[in-house]
């Protein structure tokens, strides 16, 4: 076979492969930003992966152990791990998106779909069916059962209960198979992604160019993601809860207003640099202390002061102090940090408080590493080597 037709065939090869590249990347467009949250909860439990495998087993187990070392620790990750954090994420939406919809007026489809689900529930049932048991029914003749089945307005409402029924099942299977994909995403990161990344590396990185960037880039979206992300979700759990155990107490005077908000705000502040959350509680404690000399109440500054406590040791100060070697990125700008958080949701969405970091760093790390060989072409300096997945 002659050169050209060699290179007719590779070329035949290369457009082949473009196709199924693009195809692929179109379908993970459509998961962006599940897959991009899974990029997090990687980067986010794989310290915990790394303190779970330096804990050693009696030797009559390592032998059976050994085999399944990477698969038993990822497991164990995302039981003792991601399990429990998705679940106090998932109790944080629950509580927070209420507050939402009822700061802003409780407009919106969210508002319009609890609606469905009252009607769902027995409001707003149609005049036929008003006072209604089963006993009724079973004792109506066939006549009377399809005249009211008939009545347009049952009709109506039949359709609407059928339409928010499907709607569920729909949200519930989409939620389902998001939660599947988030798991194993992780999972399957925490066992092979290591070896998926050797294995381009090997194959399409002569130079050494690849690994350098690849190196820098998993070093610094491992500290940023895991510190400055995780402690904001963290934060403000911690804070929602506080709050609203704070209120369970407190005089009606001096209650936080729409205390779930106002603590998943203090961990968003904690992303701000400085001053950080005390953006958020000290305005909140100065109302307070406004509402508690408006009340004539002398306890009342009392549960003010219990306020600003709480929210200076409990939710500033402990996860502060806990998490605080892994908080800021080893070379990234705190400043640039900053508005990638800020510019990131506004841009991608809910999903850009991830992607926008991720996005910076991959384009101060190009600069950092890669931009240098491009214009000079020289090697840049050796990096050890990826992070042990």
């Amino acid at each position: 076979m002659n050169y050209d037709a060699r290179l007719r065939r590779r070329i035949l090869f290369g457009i082949g492969g473009v196709g199924l590249l693009i195809a692929v990347v179109f379908v993970l467009i459509q998961f962006q930003a599940t897959l991009v949250f899974t990029v997090f909860l990687y980067y986010a439990s794989r310290p915990i992966y790394r303190k779970l495998d330096n804990f050693s087993l009696p030797s009559r187990l390592q032998g059976r152990y050994l085999p399944y070392r990477r698969q038993v620790l990822a497991v164990t990750t995302i039981a003792v791990f991601l399990l429990p954090f998705l679940f106090l994420l998932t109790y944080t939406l629950v509580l927070v998106v209420p507050e939402i919809q009822r700061f802003v007026g409780g407009n919106g489809p969210g508002a319009a779909y609890l609606s469905a689900l009252q009607s769902a529930q027995g409001s707003g049932l149609p005049a036929p069916l008003v006072g209604l048991e089963i006993s009724d029914i079973l004792a109506m003749s066939p006549e009377e059962v399809a005249a009211i089945l008939n009545n347009p307005a049952v009709q109506t409402w039949a359709e609407r209960m059928v339409t928010t029924l499907i709607d569920s099942v729909g949200l519930i299977a989409n939620a389902a198979l998001h939660g599947f994909i988030l798991l194993a995403g992780t999972y399957y990161l925490l066992t092979d992604g290591s070896q998926l990344v050797g294995w381009f590396l090997d194959n399409f990185d002569e130079s050494g160019v690849v690994k350098s960037y690849a190196v820098a880039v998993d070093d610094e979206l491992s500290s940023i993601l895991f510190g400055n992300i995780l402690n904001a979700f963290v934060t403000g759990i911690i804070g929602i809860l506080v709050f609203s155990g704070y209120n369970l107490v407190a005089p009606e005077a001096v209650k936080v207003p729409f205390a779930p908000l106002v603590g998943a705000l203090t961990g968003a502040g904690s992303l701000i640099p400085v001053v950080g959350m005390k953006i958020v509680y000290l305005p909140v404690g100065a109302i307070l202390a406004v509402a508690a000399v408006a009340s004539g109440q002398p306890s009342a500054f009392g549960f003010v002061i219990l306020f600003l406590l709480l929210a200076f040791v409990v939710v500033d100060t402990i996860p502060d102090f806990l998490i605080r070697p892994y908080v800021s990125g080893n070379r990234t700008h705190v400043g640039l940090l900053m508005f990638a958080y800020i510019l990131g949701p506004i841009a991608f969405g809910f999903y850009g408080i991830f992607l926008g970091p991720i996005l910076l760093v991959l384009l101060a790390e190009f600069f950092r590493t890669i931009a240098s060989y491009v214009l000079t072409g020289r090697q840049p300096h050796e990096q050890s080597s990826l992070s042990d997945y």
